[in-house]
């Protein structure tokens, strides 16, 4: 069944103008949750079960989950899938989003960037040796010679700022900061050694009060080993 990350006795009490439906762990939903947690909107999270409540939802057809698949924002009788959408849609939504054009395109890149690094980060998941072997591949190539080279360089062209685009905050810092917390954090060897913009980026969005907050409290699913 359906599982709320909001404490039963209290939903009747709360109007929590963001459901967030996802599976019970960090994945595609975690940048969403950072985000809402950052912009202090209250939301709930709603656990979905594999074996139930999925396929019930892919059977209410593309007007809930759109293509089959979650994590899926739900704002009043409005509903959107896909992780970089729903960073967008939030960012406009609640001004973090730049209003030039072209600045707005490259926060979208960057959200878009920030989802293709995390898909490189899942296929390095797995138990056994094959798996191990992938990992040690990845932090001695790809993390290095594409990954931190591009935010590095990208960190470089917006000067001194600490953020991505622009002067402020946008979803795109969120975004990036999700899958790189994820990469440092479970796979072994992976660092920010070297690049010094990077992990200068990482330190400032981890130490904001809400990001600060959030990462301690019990909704913070699957904490650091």
């Amino acid at each position: 069944m359906l599982c709320s990350g909001v404490a039963g006795e209290h939903l009747s009490e709360m109007t929590m103008a963001y459901r967030l439906f996802y599976w019970k762990l960090q994945g595609r939903g975690e940048q969403v949750r950072l985000l809402l947690n950052e912009l202090e909107q209250d939301y709930e999270d709603v656990y979905v079960s594999k074996d139930q409540d999925f396929p019930r939802l892919k059977r209410e057809g593309p007007g809930t989950l759109y293509f089959g698949s979650v994590p899926m924002l739900e704002d009043g009788d409005f509903k959107l899938v896909q992780g970089p959408a729903i960073m967008n849609y939030l960012g406009r939504q609640h001004g973090l989003m730049p209003s030039d054009s072209r600045a707005a395109a490259r926060t979208e890149a960057m959200v878009l960037g920030a989802e293709d690094m995390r898909m490189a980060y899942f296929r390095l998941l797995g138990d056994g040796e094959a798996a191990a072997e992938k990992r040690a591949k990845f932090v001695g190539g790809e993390w290095t010679a594409r990954w931190l080279s591009a935010w590095e360089g990208l960190l470089d062209l917006n000067g001194d700022t600490g953020y991505l685009v622009g002067t402020a905050l946008t979803q795109a810092d969120l975004a990036v900061w999700d899958a790189l917390d994820a990469i440092v954090n479970w796979i072994e060897g992976a660092s920010f050694g070297g690049f010094g913009r990077v992990e200068n980026f990482y330190e400032s969005i981890r130490a904001r009060p809400a990001i600060v907050a959030y990462l301690a409290s019990d909704r913070r699913l699957g904490k650091k080993r």
